[in-house]
């Protein structure tokens, strides 16, 4: 398994610096906009890098990796498992750049205080392990070709929920996918169901291992 997660990693470094790249210029992007308490472009970064699994799933099914792996000395739940490990990796990336640019945010900016980073900070963890969770299982069973059409419609729904929500009003919901008055009872909830889903994920992803070859 580690020279599964070799592999990746080494997919990642060379063919997946875009979406980072990416991911990055929408963190600089957030600092800015944060101003007024609006976290989109921070939580989108997240979004992106998300991704990642995804992306590193299509060069293995391009590539026919797939069928080469059936005479490795490995498991599915490991081959499957390391894409979510990816995806895992993605997410504390994705964690590190939004604290990141919180920071520089909060010595900038009034609107950016301490309950507004740990809810955006909880944000970008659920978007970027969510991205996966939904993704993974439908490349695993229609291909990447027939599930890139689910990422698009990902991406439009989030970028026309959040437009829509920033123009409505100021508060709560306007500007985040949380409200900024929940408790962290309640984060601490939210990032053990996303967990839980993630999980869940991993094993729909074990169980439709191959279909999509079929």
């Amino acid at each position: 398994m580690k020279g599964l997660l070799r592999k990746d990693v080494y997919q990642t470094w060379y063919y997946a610096k875009g979406v980072v790249v990416a991911a990055i210029v929408m963190m600089g992007a957030g600092v800015v906009t944060i101003m007024n308490g609006a976290n989109f472009f921070i939580v989108y970064a997240g979004f992106l890098l998300g991704m990642l699994p995804m992306t590193l799933l299509a060069y293995d099914q391009t590539s026919k990796f797939n069928e080469y792996s059936a005479a490795l000395p490995a498991t599915k739940e490991q081959l499957v498992g390391c894409k979510y490990i990816m995806g895992l990796c993605g997410m504390v990336v994705a964690e590190l750049f939004a604290a990141v640019a919180l920071g520089v945010a909060h010595l900038h900016w009034v609107a950016v205080d301490g309950a507004l980073m740990v809810s955006t900070l909880v944000q970008v963890g659920m978007t970027t392990l969510l991205n996966s969770a939904i993704l993974l299982p439908l490349n695993y069973r229609f291909g990447y070709e027939k599930a890139k059409y689910a990422f698009y419609l990902m991406v439009g729904l989030i970028a026309a929920t959040m437009g829509f929500s920033v123009a409505a009003n100021e508060d709560g919901l306007a500007k985040n996918l949380l409200p900024q008055s929940i408790s962290s009872a309640g984060l601490l909830g939210i990032a053990a169901v996303v967990l839980v889903l993630y999980a869940a994920s991993w094993r729909l992803s074990v169980a439709w291992y191959g279909k999509a070859e079929q």
